[in-house]
């Protein structure tokens, strides 16, 4: 009886013994791998894509590349992917947001042109990454300046009309900069703004013509986010025709917010109203989104409106 507890013993200290062994293996391999990402400044090469291990890994990503970009030193990366006009992704999974621009989206005029401008001036190639006050979007992507040699590819996608300028505050190092890029590429009617010289060739009877952004009051009363009805875009028509709206969009400079008509012609020398928050359409206004979204639209430091066609051509813009 005593033998049999004596060997019984045995084997759950044989047990225990080897479960402490295998932990403590565990133990040193994820601390071993977690040093060595560090060090690399990686994160996790099975880098997931889900929303929250996304914000994560970009907020250690982040941190290292910036920390180790100071007194103007840029952080130079390897280039393995373009997303867009505005996004890259680095050899070891971390997405790049470009700071000040915002390009076409899939299915909108001019993404594939982006893509490819983007892709010939940065994919494969190591980029200097240069920081500004913030360092990470709402979706975790780290936002930089991205040079090839002393050449700010930010700049050179507005200057070639293939990203509009997005300015969102504290980031506005190069702002000015940027602004005059894309100031030239609408003078040069280049990329997405070709649909402004059109309206120059189009003729009496176009209905295009006749539609423009008269006016955006932007600043609401007391919080936007909560009075988003108190902001709203102004579209006129100036000729005396009706002109039938149905598939046309309104944006801003941002990815994320657009207005698409449907059903709706404007009569003759008549302006409609768009307001930001929920309401019942009418003739003379006309509500951006039910229900309401949880921000407002138009930028109180500086918005830009664009107005496409059913066709996808830029008709008119507005900028304050």
């Amino acid at each position: 009886m005593c033998y049999k507890e004596s060997v019984r013993d045995r084997k759950i200290i044989v047990f225990l013994v080897a479960g402490i062994v295998f932990v403590a293996i565990g133990f040193v391999l994820n601390f071993s791998f977690n040093i060595a990402s560090k060090e690399n400044g990686l994160g996790s090469q099975n880098y997931k894509k889900d929303y929250k291990s996304l914000s994560r890994e970009q907020q250690g990503i982040s941190e290292v590349l910036s920390q180790n970009s100071s007194n103007g030193v840029k952080q130079e990366v390897e280039v393995a992917k373009v997303l867009d006009g505005d996004t890259i992704e680095t050899n070891f999974g971390a997405q790049i947001r470009y700071i000040g621009i915002n390009s076409p989206e899939m299915g909108e005029p001019f993404f594939g042109e982006a893509l490819e401008l983007n892709e010939s001036l940065v994919l494969d190639k190591n980029v200097g990454l240069e920081f500004d006050i913030k360092n990470l979007d709402r979706y975790g992507r780290t936002l930089a300046y991205v040079f090839v040699g002393e050449e700010l590819i930010n700049l050179e996608m507005a200057r070639n009309g293939l990203a509009v300028v997005q300015t969102i505050q504290p980031n506005v190092k190069y702002q000015d900069a940027i602004v005059a890029a894309q100031r030239e590429a609408r003078d040069k009617c280049l990329g997405i703004w070709v649909g402004l010289c059109k309206d120059k060739t189009r003729s009496q009877e176009s209905s295009s013509r006749c539609i423009e952004i008269s006016f955006i009051n932007h600043d609401a009363s007391g919080n936007d986010n909560e009075n988003k009805n108190g902001e709203w875009v102004e579209i006129s028509n100036t000729c005396s025709i009706v002109v039938a709206l149905d598939g046309w969009t309104l944006k801003d400079s941002s990815a994320s917010n657009r207005y698409q008509f449907k059903e709706f012609a404007l009569d003759g020398n008549k302006s409609v109203v768009i307001y930001s928050g929920c309401g019942q359409d009418s003739a003379s206004m006309l509500y951006w989104k039910c229900p309401e979204g949880k921000y407002a639209v138009w930028n109180n430091t500086g918005d830009q409106a664009f107005l496409y066609n059913e066709e996808g051509e830029l008709v008119s813009n507005y900028s304050y």
